[in-house]
């Protein structure tokens, strides 16, 4: 601990001139979010808080490093967003043909209601993964290692649509607190749309399913009278 104060100061404008190249680079967002810690880092150590300073300049360097991992990898993000781009351009185009041409014999009798919200899943899983990109991207925090995440999205989203949908269709769970019958022709859509979108949307519904069907499993069941 005694060494901080030599080494805590240079560390800090070590820091200081990586975060200028960013400046460099015409990435002010950087910049102006790390140039306020440094300056507070600086003030916390002249006035003794060395222990603050420390984990106020840690905190700082994480950012920074993610940001530099962000930045390398924005060529994959750019794939990535393309790769997104051509899953939303083939579905739309599937449902443009099925709607112009509903008994064409590729499709024909299997164009259910369940395919349907698989469809809405599937375009959600585009929509959350497009917006990922995005934001990630934009606050300089994207990550590379969940590139596998992005491409099975839309796959993702189209299989939560379809079962949270047919959740509610089935009755194991109810959609509570407001007036809507889950079998009116647009709700359905919202459901897989939302299941395909939001995994915590997902997750929370499977754990309600579970919780429903380990209360029947703890229901008695009448047999022989036992002494």
């Amino acid at each position: 601990m005694s060494a901080i104060p030599q080494l805590l100061p240079e560390t800090i404008d070590e820091l200081e001139k990586e975060v200028n190249t960013w400046v460099e680079q015409d990435d002010g967002f950087l910049a102006a979010e790390v140039t306020p810690d440094l300056l507070e880092i600086r003030d916390l150590l002249q006035s003794g808080k060395k222990e603050e300073a420390k984990k106020r300049f840690v905190d700082t360097k994480v950012k920074v490093l993610k940001a530099g991992a962000s930045h390398k990898a924005e060529p994959m993000a750019w794939n990535l967003f393309w790769i997104e781009l051509a899953y939303l351009a083939i579905i739309l185009l599937l449902g443009y043909a099925i709607h112009k041409l509903p008994e064409f014999w590729l499709w024909s009798g299997l164009v259910t209601l369940s395919a349907k919200t698989a469809w809405f899943g599937a375009l959600g899983g585009i929509a959350v993964a497009l917006y990922g990109i995005y934001s990630h991207v934009q606050v300089r925090d994207f990550d590379a290692k969940y590139r596998l995440w992005y491409l099975c999205k839309p796959v993702i989203g189209a299989l939560f649509g379809w079962f949270v949908y047919l959740v509610y269709y089935v009755g194991l769970v109810s959609v509570q607190g407001v007036n809507v019958d889950v079998k009116t022709p647009a709700v359905p859509y919202a459901i897989a749309f939302l299941a395909g979108f939001s995994e915590r949307f997902t997750v929370q519904i499977i754990d309600k399913v579970m919780q429903v069907l380990a209360t029947w499993q703890d229901k008695p069941t009448m047999g022989p009278r036992t002494y």
